[in-house]
C-alpha cells in the first residue's frame, strides 16, 4: 500500500498547506527546524535539539513511547509546534532498484508489487512502499527505486505524534530527507553520503538526488578509532556499486565524491577518507537548498548544522514524501 493512504484521503491544495516543521528522530535525540520564505530563499523561524537518554530509541526501534511522547509535548510547547513532517528510521527500511517495462497507473503498481515479493523478506501485506523512477524510452524500460517499510513501524511514529497532539503531515525515510537537504534540485552524478549517527554510520549512494542504495554499519566509540573499518566498508561498497552490470563503463554512474554529515564525528574524518579512498571528500552543506551561506550567516553553527541534515530535508517543500 502507498504510505500516504495511512494519513490523508483528501490532501489539501499546495497553497493551503500550513507552515510545518521538519522533525527528525535519531537514537541520540530529536531535532526540529522550520523555515519561512524570504524572497527566493528561506529563513530559519525556529529550531531545537532535544537529547534522549540511551535506549529510548535503539537502532530506530522505539523502546519507550511514554518518554518519547513527553519529550515531544515539551518540544511542542517550547516551539509552538502545530504541523510536522517527520523521519522514519533507515535501519527499518528496505530499498532496492528494479527495471520495469514502461507502464502506467495500476499496471506500474502491480509490477512494483511483484518486485517487492522478490526483494523484501517481509510479507507484502505488512508493508507500505513508495517509489521514484526514471524513464528510458530508447531502452523501453523504467529504472525504479522502491522504498518499503513495515506498517507497524510507521504506525508507531503516527501513534506517538497523535499522543503528543501534533498534526503529522507526512513521514519520510531518513536517507531520502538527507539527500534532499544536501543536493540541489538540478544536481546530477553519483555521490556517497557518509552519515554518522550514534554508534553507527549510514552509507547512502545518491544518484541524481535519488537514493539508490543504503547500508548501515555499527561502530563503537569515537569515530577516529573506527576510521580504518569505515574506510574498508566504503571500499567494499565502491567495488559492489561499480561492478553492477548497469554501472560498468558508465562514467555518470561512478561515485565521484563522498559527502560527510551527521553527529559525533571528527573533521579529521574528511581528510582520512579522501586519502584512503582516493575520492574527493567534503563536509556536507545542509543549507544548499535553503540560502546562500556566502550571503547569509545562519544562527546554527556549521558543525551543529550537520546534525540537523535530516530535519532540514524534511522542512523543505516536497511533492513526494514516503
Amino acid at each position: 500500500m502507498k504510505l500516504e493512504k495511512l494519513f490523508v484521503a483528501f490532501p489539501p491544495p499546495k497553497f493551503l498547506l500550513p507552515p510545518f516543521t521538519g522533525l527528525a528522530f535519531s537514537d541520540s535525540g530529536i531535532r526540529a527546524i522550520q523555515f519561512s520564505r524570504k524572497g527566493n530563499e528561506f529563513k530559519i523561524d525556529k529550531y531545537k535539539e532535544l537529547s534522549l537518554a540511551p535506549g529510548i530509541i535503539s537502532n530506530g526501534q522505539v523502546n519507550n513511547e511514554e518518554v518519547l511522547v513527553k519529550a515531544l509535548q515539551d518540544l511542542k510547547r517550547e516551539l509552538n509546534l502545530k504541523y510536522v513532517k517527520t523521519s522514519l528510521p533507515e535501519e527499518k527500511a528496505y530499498l532496492f532498484t528494479a527495471k520495469l517495462p514502461i507502464v502506467r497507473g495500476d499496471e506500474l503498481l502491480t509490477a512494483i508489487e511483484s518486485k517487492i515479493e522478490e526483494n523484501v523478506p517481509v510479507p507484502q501485506n505488512e508493508l507500505i512502499f513508495d517509489y521514484k523512477y526514471k524513464e528510458h524510452r530508447e531502452k523501453e524500460h523504467l529504472d525504479v527505486v522502491v522504498s518499503t517499510l513495515q506498517i507497524s513501524v510507521a504506525e508507531t511514529y503516527v501513534r506517538i505524534a497523535e499522543k503528543a497532539q501534533i498534526n503529522l503531515l507526512s513521514l519520510e525515510i531518513e536517507s531520502h530527507a538527507i539527500a534532499r537537504a544536501l543536493f540541489s534540485e538540478n544536481s546530477s552524478g553519483t555521490s556517497l553520503v557518509v552519515y554518522f549517527g550514534l554508534e553507527k554510520v549510514g552509507l547512502f549512494v545518491v544518484r541524481d538526488r535519488i537514493v539508490n542504495f543504503t547500508s548501515t554499519i555499527p561502530i563503537k566509540g569515537d569515530s577516529l578509532a573506527n576510521l580504518d573499518f569505515i574506510s574498508q566498508e566504503i571500499k567494499r561498497l565502491f567495488m559492489y556499486w561499480h561492478s553492477l552490470k548497469d554501472n560498468v563503463d558508465r562514467p555518470e554512474r561512478k561515485i565521484t565524491e563522498i559527502v560527510v554529515c551527521g553527529e559525533n564525528f571528527s573533521p579529521a574524518v574528511v581528510e582520512y577518507l579522501s586519502t584512503h579512498n582516493q575520492t574527493r571528500t567534503i563536509l556536507g552543506n545542509v543549507w544548499t537548498n535553503v540560502f546562500d551561506i556566502n550571503k547569509i550567516i545562519p544562527e546554527i553553527q556549521f558543525t551543529d548544522s550537520l546534525k540537523y541534515v535530516a530535519a532540514i530535508g524534511l522542512a523543505l517543500p516536497s511533492e513526494n514524501l514516503l
